[in-house]
């Protein structure tokens, strides 16, 4: 599979307006409807046309004032089946993602599988296996850094438990996003030219750097074994840059920080051939803030055909998301929001095949799964609990 830059703009510098029509428009709406049921035919050709223009020039894009608090209530006008007509036909993916505190042995697997409630038609079961603090969840055979390994199950181990419980096993790796190795070896993450030190962001988290050789090929290691463990789906997480600040950029001093395009095209057409190697199948996930900050870099070298995973946390929601130019509130349940944010980022996954994974601690399973019912009757009805 070749991955190209499809020219997908997510950097903009005006929003979208998602309030749908205005009362004026509805009534020329009803106005028009009207004229045409009557039968009336040359006038309502000549009255129409005019009307239509007006209400599409209304609808169109326009410029909004810097720091402008979006209110959540303005985006829930649409019928719900409006959501997204452009969906793609696809097979629907159901899954539930163990947390690192289930899968330390098979045991703990098994109970945590039989937590899962039957009549969801759960398929498969997601094991994370690379964390985004850094650590390695399974017996690996990468043993240059032991102290990455937090967990002694094997791949066999987890793959047998989980297929023996009647489901198909996924893996979960996150690439990018590293606290452990980046702090100790500082050429595998971002240094500062001047200290010479790991560059840590504003969370103090060091992060694995695609131009470091090194860090890209323990990756690509992890990757290739994990795969060829025999998962049937591998999704790849935080395949992203760091959110640098202007100073930042000038402490790294690299210019090629500018451009991140060829490098998260090159780890993604990589990671890609090993894992389709390995007869799996891999799944770029993006969160969905970042796609409303325009951060997701790493959907401009994905194929329109690509599946993906878009990452809703609802924590995060809770407190808003501030892109620097637009703060937008979620303030419902967790449904009126998952489907707020679904209608905010439509148009950046129009032609993909989404999967919807539901994360967050912040409601209970009943209010997650009629979440998920909610979503289904807007058109995405593939996701994952977790």
């Amino acid at each position: 599979m070749k991955f190209r830059n499809k020219g997908r703009k997510i950097y903009k510098t005006k929003e979208k307006n998602y309030y749908g029509k205005t009362p004026l428009g509805k009534f020329f709406s009803a106005i028009l409807t009207v004229i045409l049921m009557g039968g009336i035919g040359f006038l309502g050709y000549s009255v129409a046309g005019p009307m239509i223009d007006y209400t599409r020039r209304k609808g169109d894009e326009e410029p909004v004032e810097n720091t402008v608090t979006e209110p959540a209530e303005d985006v829930t006008e649409e019928p719900a089946t409006m959501l997204h007509e452009t969906l793609p036909e696809t097979e629907v993916y159901k899954g539930v993602r163990l947390s690192e505190y289930e899968i330390t042995t098979t045991e703990a697997i098994e109970t945590a599988i039989d937590r899962i409630p039957p009549e969801q038609d759960i398929e498969y079961i997601e094991i994370p296996l690379k964390l985004a603090d850094g650590r390695i969840m399974y017996a690996t055979e990468w043993t240059e850094f032991p102290e990455l390994i937090s967990n002694e199950i094997t791949l066999n181990e987890i793959i047998r438990t989980i297929k023996r419980k009647g489901y198909k096993p996924v893996a979960y790796i996150d690439v990018f996003a590293d606290n452990i190795i980046p702090s100790v070896y500082s050429s595998y993450g971002y240094m500062d030219k001047e200290t010479l030190t790991a560059w840590k962001d504003t969370d103090s988290r060091t992060w694995g750097s695609p131009y470091s050789e090194a860090y890209v090929n323990y990756v690509k290691f992890i990757v290739n074994e994990v795969a060829g463990a025999g998962f049937e789906k591998i999704i790849c997480g935080d395949v992203k840059f760091p959110d640098f600040t202007e100073r930042d950029l000038i402490q790294l001093a690299d210019e090629r920080l500018n451009n991140h395009i060829p490098a998260l095209s090159a780890t993604v057409e990589n990671l890609y051939r090993i894992i389709n190697g390995n007869s799996s199948e891999m799944l770029i996930e993006v969160e969905s803030s970042d796609i409303l900050s325009g951060k997701a870099d790493v959907l401009d070298v994905t194929e329109d055909t690509q599946k993906i995973v878009l990452d809703i946390n609802i924590d995060r929601m809770i407190s808003g998301v501030d892109t620097g130019r637009t703060i937008y509130e979620f303030t419902g349940t967790p449904s009126e929001n998952i489907e707020k944010m679904l209608k905010l980022v439509s148009e950046y996954i129009s032609g993909y095949e989404v999967i919807v994974r539901i994360s967050g601690n912040a409601y209970n399973t009943s209010d997650l799964l009629r979440s998920v019912s909610d979503m289904a009757e807007t058109g995405y009805k593939s996701y994952i609990l977790g």
